[in-house]
Formats: structure tokens, C-alpha cells, sequence
């Protein structure tokens, strides 16, 4: 009787689960904003029902399976151009302050401004403007900075100033060094004070010079933009007419003002400028471009000198943070890491001038 009453039992039912869908995942967590969310979804469990249980030999544990994940892929690098047309789009996009009247945008720079001594010639100069890194005894790093206030309208008054100079570094001949240590930062001067502060375009449009002026006049097409600089620019050496296109732009957006669609054109011609390279991105997003050109008058074929510029691009909004030039890169007693000038921006609204 035991035996049969123990037949009539109903089979203990296992504890059913309940089963859990990932409906979103976490998406572009280092390189984008966006979140994705993860959806509990409770779908209702079946009835319990009667069900065999195998029995498995003593002393045997269950492992799980193993799914081998495949190994992420690194994300692929960005090109020049592409970076240049994100800083387009920034350019384009980014909402910056109004200017209400009476109102400046506040424009801070500073300044490392390279200088060199001519041992035949007797004096100093800039690179490029008589003077060279490759025949200099001496040089010397000067350091400056100042403002300028720009107005809503640009075709109206501009005012700045300028600090004192200093002497940051020298090379080459120790005595050269020491003279020009006392001589140089005091011949550039300063102006302490906020004055009206004459800009001009990089030439005239219909003989007017302001900038107001030249970006009205600028092609809205990147093509016809490069163009119609490189129709008005005079490169040192021939075959440079890419770089002082390049060189062009790179001066007008660092002023970080002007029409969204005009910087934002002026950024894709400058995309499509060949000889540039792009550098890691930096601390708040920034990005560096590097444009070298080797020119081709160089006779002597194992000559390696060349001409640079880099920008530094604020990818957030499409302002330039930095720019630097450099000539005969690699030769004589200047370090290649230094430039012939490097210039740092910072800008902001300002109600007023000081």
C-alpha cells in the first residue's frame, strides 16, 4: 500500500526561470555621448508541468560552455581631411555669444617669435625675413603676448595691445647670446595700453581692405575658394602655391571670427590642400594638423630642409587654439622643434574695453 500511495504522488516541478532580454547596449562609451539602456523584459513564465530530471554519475559537475567573443576592432584612424571637415561642421554648428551692443570679443594672445644673427651680415633678423636657421651664429626665442578686441561688426574699429617682450631662450655663440639678450626684447617695444588696432585683409577687394569685405568676397565653394587664393598668393619658390594657400587660411580662422559658413568653407578647402598629417587628439578634443612642403627647386637631392605650419583645431567648436611656422626645419643651430613663431589663442565676450 506504502508503494502505490507513493505512485500517486505528483513529481516535484523545478524552480522555473525567468528569462531576462538585453534590449540595449552601451554604444560608443569612449568616443561618443550617447548611452544606450539596458531593458529588463519579463516574459511570463509557462505552466509547471511534470518533467524528467536525468541523473548524472556521482562525483560529476556541470561546466558551462564557452563562446569565444571575437576581439573588438580598433576603430580606424581619422585622415586630415576627415578631421578638417569635423572642424567644418563644428565651425558651422557651434552657437557662439551675440555680441550686444557696445560688446567685443576678447581675443588673447602669446607669442614665441623666433630670432637669428648673421654672422657675415652683422645683425639680426627673422627667418625668412633676412635672416635663415641654416647660416645663423646665434638666435634667440622671444616671448610677448596681448589682446585685441574685435567688434561685432569687423569692417568697424579694432583696438589692442601688446606687453613687453622677454627673452625665453638663445643658441649658438655664447657671446652673440648674451648681447642680444640686452639688445633685442627692448627694441621690440610694447603698447600697455588699448588702442586702435589697424587688421587688413591679405589684399584688397574692390578697394576695400577690412575683413568685413574680404569674407563677403570669398567663394562659398571650397574648389573655387582654393583657386581664387592661389590666384592672388606669390610663394617664395615655385611649387609653394599650395602652402601659401594653406598658409592663407590658416591666417583668417585664426582669427576665430567672421561669418559660421565662411570658416566652416574655409575649413573644407583646406581639406582638400594636399601634405598634411594629423596628430593624436588632445585634452578637451583638440586636434594638431601638421602641412609640410618640400618644394622643388632643391638642386641637391639629398637635401631634407623643408617648410611646416601646424594648426591646432578646437574640434567642439571650430576656433584655432595654435599655429606655428617653420623654415629650413632640421638645419643648423636652431632645434627642429622649435618654430620660427608659434601663436596661442584664447577668446571670450567682454562687455566692454578696458
Amino acid at each position: 500500500m506504502s508503494a502505490i500511495e507513493a505512485e500517486r504522488r505528483p513529481a516535484t516541478s523545478r524552480a522555473s526561470r525567468r528569462p531576462w532580454i538585453i534590449a540595449g547596449g552601451l554604444a560608443g562609451a569612449a568616443a561618443a555621448v550617447t548611452v544606450g539602456v539596458l531593458v529588463a523584459n519579463g516574459l511570463t513564465s509557462p505552466a509547471p508541468t511534470i518533467e524528467a530530471v536525468p541523473t548524472r554519475e556521482p562525483g560529476t559537475s556541470l561546466q558551462p560552455s564557452v563562446t569565444s567573443e571575437p576581439s573588438p576592432e580598433p576603430p580606424a584612424e581619422e585622415t586630415p581631411a576627415e578631421v578638417l571637415r569635423g572642424a567644418a561642421v563644428a565651425a558651422a554648428e557651434f552657437v557662439s555669444p551675440a555680441l550686444a551692443p557696445g560688446q567685443y570679443l576678447r581675443r588673447e594672445w602669446t607669442t614665441e617669435e623666433l630670432y637669428v644673427y648673421e654672422d657675415a651680415f652683422g645683425s639680426w633678423a627673422t627667418p625668412g625675413w633676412g635672416g635663415s636657421r641654416d647660416t645663423a651664429t646665434s638666435a634667440w626665442l622671444v616671448g610677448a603676448r596681448g589682446t585685441q578686441y574685435i567688434p561685432a561688426d569687423l569692417a568697424s574699429r579694432w583696438y589692442g595691445s601688446m606687453g613687453r617682450s622677454e627673452l625665453l631662450s638663445s643658441f649658438g655663440d655664447g657671446a652673440e647670446a648674451e648681447a642680444g639678450a640686452q639688445v633685442i626684447p627692448g627694441m621690440l617695444g610694447s603698447r600697455p595700453q588699448v588702442e586702435p588696432y589697424d587688421v587688413f585683409a591679405p589684399w584688397s577687394v574692390g578697394g576695400a581692405s577690412d575683413l568685413a569685405s574680404f569674407f563677403a568676397a570669398m567663394p562659398d565653394d571650397p574648389e573655387e575658394m582654393v583657386n581664387w587664393i592661389r590666384g592672388q598668393v606669390e610663394p617664395e619658390r615655385p611649387g609653394g602655391e599650395d602652402f601659401e594657400v594653406g598658409w592663407t587660411l590658416i591666417g583668417l580662422l585664426s582669427y576665430n571670427a567672421g561669418p559660421p559658413e565662411v570658416r566652416a568653407t574655409m575649413y573644407r578647402a583646406l581639406s582638400l590642400l594636399p601634405g598634411s598629417t594629423v596628430g593624436e587628439e588632445q585634452t578637451g578634443g583638440a586636434r594638431t594638423l601638421t602641412f609640410e612642403s618640400r618644394f622643388g627647386w632643391a638642386s641637391d637631392p639629398s637635401d631634407s630642409s623643408l617648410t611646416r605650419f601646424t594648426v591646432t583645431i578646437d574640434m567642439a567648436t571650430g576656433d584655432i587654439r595654435e599655429t606655428t611656422y617653420t623654415s629650413d626645419v632640421g638645419e643648423g643651430i636652431v632645434p627642429a622643434e622649435v618654430p620660427n613663431s608659434r601663436m596661442i589663442y584664447a577668446v571670450s565676450v567682454v562687455d566692454g574695453l578696458p
